[in-house]
C-alpha cells in the first residue's frame, strides 16, 4: 500500500493553482486513474479547493505513476512525475517545466510509464529528454 497526497486547489485571486493526480499504469501500457482505498482528508495549499492522504493498492503487474502539476501567475505550468513500484519505492523521476519533460533521477527503462501518462493528460510537449545524462570519464590521456 502506497499513501500519496491528492490536491485540486487554488489561490483566492484564482491566479496560482495545484493538482497533483495519481495513475495506475499496466505492462501493456494502459493507464487508469487510481482509486484510493482510504483516504484523510488534509488542508490544501491555497485557499480554495480539496486536498486528501490517499492510499493505493497497486495490483500485481502494475506501477503507479503519481503527477504534480502547478501553474503560477504567468499561466506557466510546472511540475513532477514520480513512478513507485507495488512497494512504494521510488523508480523513476521526471521534472516537466517550460513545456519540457526531462529525467531527474531513477532508473531510464521505466520512462515509457511516464510517456503513456503524458499522452493521457495530453501535456503540451515541446521536448522529451528522459535518459540520464552521459558522465564523462575522468581517465588519463
Amino acid at each position: 500500500m502506497i499513501t500519496l497526497r491528492v490536491e485540486m486547489s487554488k489561490s483566492r485571486s484564482g491566479k496560482h493553482a495545484v493538482r497533483s493526480m495519481v495513475f495506475l499504469v499496466s505492462e501493456r501500457g494502459e493507464v487508469y486513474e487510481a482509486k484510493p482505498r482510504t483516504y484523510i482528508k488534509t488542508k490544501p495549499i491555497y485557499a480554495k479547493g480539496t486536498a486528501y492522504e490517499a492510499s493505493y493498492v497497486v495490483p500485481e503487474n502494475m506501477l503507479i505513476v503519481y503527477v504534480w502539476l502547478t501553474k503560477n501567475l504567468r499561466g506557466h505550468v510546472k511540475g513532477y512525475m514520480e513512478v513507485y513500484s507495488r512497494d512504494a519505492e521510488l523508480l523513476f523521476r521526471a521534472a516537466y517545466r517550460k513545456l519540457k519533460l526531462r529525467y531527474s533521477k531513477g532508473d531510464p527503462s521505466y520512462e515509457w510509464a511516464v510517456r503513456r501518462v503524458a499522452e493521457h493528460l495530453k501535456l503540451p510537449l515541446k521536448r522529451v529528454n528522459l535518459q540520464p545524462p552521459i558522465t564523462a570519464s575522468k581517465g588519463k590521456r
